[in-house]
């Protein structure tokens, strides 16, 4: 599976989730620091801002995104 096809599925995973705990630890990893991040979100998160801005894909929600498939 290709690094966006990845990306796809977990977008789907998350758009799909209905247990409420999940979303809520989904939440605080978004806003926690760096520091408090697991290592695989902080080297996804750093493979993501190396990517040249051309090679982004522009969406505007995980619906949109998941349509393109």
């Amino acid at each position: 599976m290709t690094i966006e096809e990845r990306k796809i599925s977990l977008i789907n995973w998350i758009s799909n989730l209905e247990d409420e705990q999940k979303i809520n630890q989904i939440e605080a990893f978004r806003k926690a620091s760096m520091d408090d991040l697991p290592n695989e979100i902080v080297e996804l998160l750093k493979i993501s801002d190396s990517e040249p801005i051309e090679d982004c894909i522009a969406h505007s929600s995980s619906r949109n995104l998941l349509n393109k498939k």
